[in-house]
């Protein structure tokens, strides 16, 4: 047992240098066995599918027959054993989430939860709440039953201590509840563990709540590029001084992004490439980090180039991101730029394969909406009303527009007010209605301009 404390820092340096993820869940599998865990999967995984669904079902089915005065009444772990083991489960946690194994991920992480509720808390207790809100997105997209394990994780956070808040933080506001609440309520919590996180020994979740608050919320709410830009050199020094080099990356591959979209004088405006980061030259291949270059490849294909070559990168890309990146608070808006295109394809093209892409993706975002994600309405309605329009049901089309509007403009979202009136002028140009479609795209002018998409304000222009 004394031995343990020193190889798992061998393994922690071994994923977050090497970058070696697939050895770090082996190392804590074979470590589990080697604790004596009776677990089947320690030297076989080929069991982990089918125990991982059971394992879940059975998992959630007692939590939510404990009642709340068993969580109120816990006291902390004091079995030393427990607690190392415990320590090893958190571990694999994250190195199989790391290394896209999610059905593992969804094992462990029942497993961490389990002992909480056999054993008592411990320092992973709140995590672990969290951890199954996601794992039950991810595998049931049952969000009500998720935020009953946040709202257990948050009830965790404010009775103890030395709870890994940072991390808790990120998981229950930028995995979980960014499918129930607005992206503008994700912020402050986020943004307000992040000092606590550096100093408390938990810099990666530190700098993620970091990244999330200052860049990632920000730019899915629309907000001016400009005030984004101007974090993103403050964020990325505070990414290096934290020895952070996944979000460092993260970083400057938004930031490339958003460079791209505001500079006219940017020589391949459509392509993640510049003297930040470049596309073409990148090698690393961690999910994270892979993720949010498709991210940032989809939005400037979806901005500064034309619809029928975003709409052909959509078709090969389909659903990588989520892939990638399971669970993140980007997960539902990457599916909404990739429709537009799709959409606009389909209507100029009348290609099927176009059509039927877009539909899925107009049917996946319709779940998410009826689930009640207040942050994917206006999607929801833009694309009924892109469908109505390809339907040739053009009364309804236009009512859609027009409640699409009403709703983006509610939210304040500047590049999807832009990009809504945008694709609401070519409609009325396409049914005749000059006047109006000028008015349309002058306002897609204003409210690009108010966002900062230099590119995309000359482009339009053009059209006046």
């Amino acid at each position: 047992m004394e031995t343990i404390p020193l190889k798992m820092a061998k393994a922690s340096s071994t994923g977050s240098t090497d970058l070696k993820f697939d050895d770090s869940v082996k190392f804590y599998l074979q470590l589990l066995a080697e604790i004596g865990c009776r677990v089947t999967w320690t030297t076989t995984r080929k069991l982990v599918p089918v125990q991982s669904i059971v394992k879940l079902m059975r998992i959630i089915k007692r939590v939510k027959a404990t009642p709340q005065s068993f969580y109120d009444k816990m006291v902390p772990m004091d079995d030393p054993r427990q607690k190392a083991i415990a320590t090893v489960y958190s571990k694999l946690v994250y190195y199989s989430y790391m290394a896209g194994d999610i059905l593992l991920f969804v094992l462990a992480t029942c497993k961490l939860v389990e002992m909480t509720l056999d054993f008592g808390v411990n320092e992973f207790s709140a995590k672990s709440f969290a951890s199954l809100g996601s794992a039950i997105i991810m595998s049931m997209e049952d969000f009500k039953t998720a935020t009953t394990f946040n709202m257990i994780a948050m009830s965790m956070l404010e009775k103890f201590r030395g709870m890994h808040s940072s991390e808790t933080t990120f998981l229950i506001f930028g995995a979980n509840l960014c499918w129930v609440k607005p992206l503008n309520e994700l912020v402050a919590p986020m943004g307000n563990v992040v000092t606590e996180g550096l100093r408390s020994g938990e810099p990666e979740f530190a700098i993620w709540n970091l990244v999330s608050s200052k860049i990632s919320i920000p730019y899915a709410m629309g907000r001016p590029l400009a005030s984004i830009l101007n974090e993103c050199p403050k964020t990325l020094i505070q990414c290096e001084d934290a020895a952070q080099s996944f979000n460092a990356m993260a970083v400057q591959v938004m930031w490339q992004m958003m460079k791209n979209l505001s500079d006219p004088s940017c020589p391949n405006p459509s392509e993640l490439e510049g003297d930040i980061f470049s596309a073409e030259s990148d090698n690393e291949t961690t999910n994270t980090h892979l993720a949010f270059v498709h991210f940032a490849q989809g939005e400037l294909a979806l901005f500064n180039d034309d619809f029928e070559n975003a709409a052909k990168r959509a078709l090969k890309v389909k659903d990588i991101f989520a892939k990638l990146c399971p669970c993140f608070l980007l997960d539902f808006a990457e599916p909404f730029s990739r429709a537009v295109p799709l959409y606009a394809a389909a209507r100029s093209t009348k290609k099927r394969k176009y059509r039927v892409e877009a539909r899925r993706l107009l049917k996946m975002i319709g779940k998410w909406k009826a689930a009640g994600n207040p942050n994917v309405l206006y999607y929801h309605l833009f694309l009924t009303a892109e469908q109505f329009a390809f339907d040739k049901k053009y009364d309804s089309a236009q009512q859609k527009y027009e409640e699409a509007i009403e709703a983006v403009t509610a939210v304040g979202h500047l590049h999807h007010l832009g990009l809504i009136h945008e694709r609401y002028s070519d409609f009325l140009e396409e049914r005749s209605m000059n006047e109006k479609s000028m008015e349309s795209l002058r306002q897609a002018i204003r409210y690009y301009r108010e966002w900062g998409a230099g590119v995309k304000v000359e482009r339009l222009e053009q059209r006046l």
